[in-house]
């Protein structure tokens, strides 16, 4: 009987344990984060060694100015693969949410299911802030194709390359173009239905740089990130070809800076 009793305690500890390492395995479908190679070499070791296959890309401004938010995009792309999985982290800087898709946690971006891909690639948008003083910060992302299956099965990762981001103070620098050198038109439609026009003058060759955020304060498409001759210059933002066809009816804000001076308008899509 003795033995009997050990045998049923010894069963119901194996069925603990299995159930135990069940979470284990499958228990983080709303990810994980301390992945990155700001924390860990291993990587997502839980879905087995690192894969060559899987590209994992962080694009967005290379420089930015302290205390300045802007957006970056992952991309995971992995063929025949169907969904992604993350963990995007910081050194110096805040990180925000953009995407529906995906939260915080501990300071670090993670998904919150299995974010589905479209021929082997899904992407995701999020904010940065810098932080408060000038030099250089780093951001890290961790990437996951996955079958959408219930376990680890068929699963393969890999670690982005780094992002190396310029923290520029704004302290002590001057605008290099006075608002005497150049002119801003008003935007034109207003409203519009697809597309609005805007018209620069420069009095000489300086940087222009135009950007489109929805009225919550997101942006949502560069119109302008480089140097102009002196001249006129028109700029057009189509809100269908340009931002895709989930643009919807509302107030827009198109945010320029001239030389180190900014100026923002207000914009009214009517579809």
């Amino acid at each position: 009987m003795k033995s009997i009793i050990l045998s049923k305690k010894f069963f119901a500890a194996l069925i603990i344990i299995f159930f135990a390492s069940s979470v284990f395995l499958f228990g983080d479908e709303d990810g994980r984060t301390g992945r990155t190679l700001k924390t860990s070499t291993s990587g997502c070791s839980c879905h087995g060694s690192i894969n060559t296959g899987v590209t994992v890309t962080i694009t967005g401004p290379d420089t930015v100015n302290t205390g300045q938010t802007q957006q970056y995009t992952l991309a995971v792309t992995n063929a025949g693969k169907t969904g992604m999985g993350l963990d995007i982290a910081t050194r110096l800087g805040v990180l925000g949410v953009v995407s529906n898709t995906t939260h915080l946690a501990s300071g670090e971006l993670t998904h919150n299911a299995n974010i589905p891909m479209t021929n082997g690639t899904a992407t995701i948008n999020f904010n940065y802030t810098a932080p408060g003083t000038g030099g250089t910060d780093t951001l890290w992302a961790v990437g996951i194709g996955t079958n959408n299956q219930s376990n680890t099965g068929g699963d393969a990762w890999n670690n982005a390359v780094s992002k190396r981001i310029i923290v520029r103070s704004t302290v002590g620098i001057e605008p290099n173009i006075s608002p005497a050198e150049y002119k801003i038109s008003e935007n034109y439609p207003n409203p519009f239905n697809p597309s609005t026009s805007i018209d620069i003058s420069l009095a000489k060759q300086t940087d222009v740089n135009i950007r489109i955020y929805d009225i919550s304060g997101a942006e949502i498409y560069t119109l302008a990130n480089r140097t102009m001759n002196s001249g006129d210059h028109t700029f057009t933002w189509n809100a269908i070809t340009n931002s895709g066809s989930n643009v919807n009816s509302g107030i827009y804000l198109m945010k320029i800076n001239v030389g180190g001076n900014t100026t923002t308008k207000k914009m009214i899509l009517v579809k």
